[in-house]
């Protein structure tokens, strides 16, 4: 059946043109251009210094001018009995943190989710922590925790102790009161996230609950938790990458001190690269830091996928 020129006029002009299709190509690149630039520039571009960085060696002490060492820096990585105690360290610093900060943020979260008279100036109070910068809060609980005049001595000899702990001098204890400066920064973070969830849980799980017989603990342990893991595991994901970079908080309390108790990786690199110039074995400590944050959170997430 012959085709009228009315049709192939229709039916070119329903197609687009190979012109239009490389004009829309052309403007989605310019979009994407910034975000690129930046990505590439902020993110790839340092990676790839540091990278190399890890095959130099260059101490500012010696010589201004880097020389290759090949996998130098490797070798003493691995030797380092120092920096694997860092490491350990570290991660008794992020697990109790972690602990602490969920236990308690869970907690206070179900008691703000309640309608109460002025509950909104209370939340808003409790966040103040969070907005503190780790080096005012390191400033502030350094006078707290003071040996000679810090109001945390004065309570504990007010209570009828004989003597209180030397928070900041005692190499057993001096890592746990950065954890409890650490933990009330940041338990604030999970409580805001824990607040989220809980408002977004339909309250006709826990009415069905209840008139199926389910008390309070077994609806928080069979509707609470279960719907919350996914926010959970964000928190954790979130907490653990900050907690195995803590610096300031350390640098400003202890200064990784007494002796190199409460000397964490990130203080360590901080030590070798900026106090004693090593930077081509900095560079190889702060890339093992990088690649074990980076397994932690591939770690977690598949964790929450397979919870989900």
């Amino acid at each position: 059946m012959p085709v009228s020129d009315t049709t192939l006029a229709g039916s070119s002009a329903s197609r687009p043109s190979f012109q239009g299709i490389g004009i829309a190509r052309a403007t989605y690149w310019w979009f994407l251009a910034p975000a690129t630039t930046l990505a590439v520039l902020l993110v790839i571009l340092p990676l790839v210094a540091l990278i190399v960085m890890t095959f130099l060696r260059w101490n500012l002490t010696e010589s201004p001018i880097p020389a290759f060492a090949g996998v130098d820096n490797y070798l003493r990585l691995f030797a380092d009995g120092a920096f694997w105690a860092s490491v350990g360290r570290t991660l008794v610093f992020t697990a109790e943190s972690i602990i602490l900060q969920l236990a308690l943020g869970i907690a206070i979260a179900v008691l703000f989710n309640r309608d109460w008279f002025g509950m909104g100036v209370i939340r808003a109070l409790f966040l103040a922590p969070m907005m503190v910068a780790p080096i005012f809060a390191g400033m502030i609980w350094r006078l707290l925790f003071s040996d000679d005049f810090g109001l945390i001595r004065y309570v504990i000899l007010l209570l009828g102790f004989e003597q209180a702990p030397l928070w900041l001098g005692d190499p057993n204890i001096a890592l746990q009161a950065v954890i409890i400066v650490n933990v009330w920064q940041w338990t604030a973070f999970v409580v805001l996230f824990i607040l989220a969830g809980l408002q977004v849980i339909s309250p006709d799980l826990y009415e069905a609950a209840t008139i199926d017989g389910a008390g309070p603990w077994t609806r928080f342990w069979k509707i609470t938790i279960p719907l919350l893991s996914p926010i959970i595991i964000a928190v954790i994901i979130f907490r653990a990458i900050d907690a195995m970079k803590v610096l300031d908080i350390v640098y400003v309390l202890t200064a990784g001190g007494p002796g190199n108790s409460t000397e964490t990786v990130s203080y360590r690199v901080y030590q070798t690269g900026i106090t004693f110039f090593e930077l081509g074995y900095a560079s190889t400590m702060a890339l093992f830091v990088l690649l074990t944050v980076f397994v932690m959170a591939y770690l977690l997430l598949l964790a929450g996928r397979k919870r989900s």
